[in-house]
This record gives structure tokens, C-alpha cells and sequence, in this order.
């Protein structure tokens, strides 16, 4: 697995590319939060090309790692997926986030991502 961290614009912006199991990529949640509190910016995009799912059991655990990886309520994540049907079979990141009250969803597009992160 790939990925690229920037900050543009009060924005911290990931492209993430390659993931072909079903492991949660903790390790790039990590570096992208860490970026993020370095430098105080809490709004985040994640753009994924992935090759495969995460299944609904390592969706959750991400969410679940995430307060632990340095997210608080006050961190804004969209992530954008790339690859035709990821978007759909994403649902639960969104819903586990939600119970936990982080703000943390997923977008079919940049446009749309942009728009919440606003």
C-alpha cells in the first residue's frame, strides 16, 4: 500500500492507493492524524483506490482505533473512494463513527467531501 500526505488550504489531504486485504491500514490512519495534530489542522480528506473492501468487522475496528490513533469530535475525516463500489460497501465506517461521535464519513466525490468539510 501507497499514500501521500499534504496540507493545502487548512486541509489535510491523503491519496491512499493499492490496499489489497482485508487489514485495516491503522498505520496510515496514524501518520495522517499525527500530520494533522502537528499541524493543528483538523479537517482531513482521504482519497482511496483501493483493490478490495474492507469488510464490515475491519471497518469498525478502524473506527473503533481511531480515538486511540489521536482523533477527537473536533477532527472532521471524509474519505472519497475511487474505485467503482467502494463508496457503497463503506457504510460501515459511517455508522460506527457516528455512534461514537466522531465526524468521519464517506463521499462518492471530492466535490461532495469538500462541501461537509466547509
Amino acid at each position: 500500500m501507497e499514500y501521500k500526505i499534504t496540507a493545502e488550504e487548512g486541509l489535510i489531504r491523503a491519496h491512499v492507493s493499492g490496499r489489497t486485504a482485508d487489514e485495516p491500514p491503522s498505520h496510515v490512519c496514524q501518520a495522517v492524524l499525527a500530520e494533522s495534530n502537528r499541524l493543528g489542522i483538523k479537517r482531513i480528506l482521504v482519497e482511496l483506490t483501493q483493490k478490495a473492501a474492507l469488510s464490515g468487522s475491519s471497518q469498525f475496528h478502524l473506527v473503533v482505533n481511531l480515538t486511540a490513533l489521536g482523533m477527537t469530535p473536533q477532527h472532521r475525516i471524509a474519505l472519497v473512494h475511487h474505485t467503482p463500489g467502494l463508496y457503497e460497501a463503506n457504510d460501515m465506517v459511517d455508522l460506527a463513527a457516528s455512534n461514537r461521535g466522531l465526524n468521519v464519513r464517506s463521499f462518492p466525490s471530492v466535490d461532495a467531501a469538500l462541501v461537509w468539510l466547509s
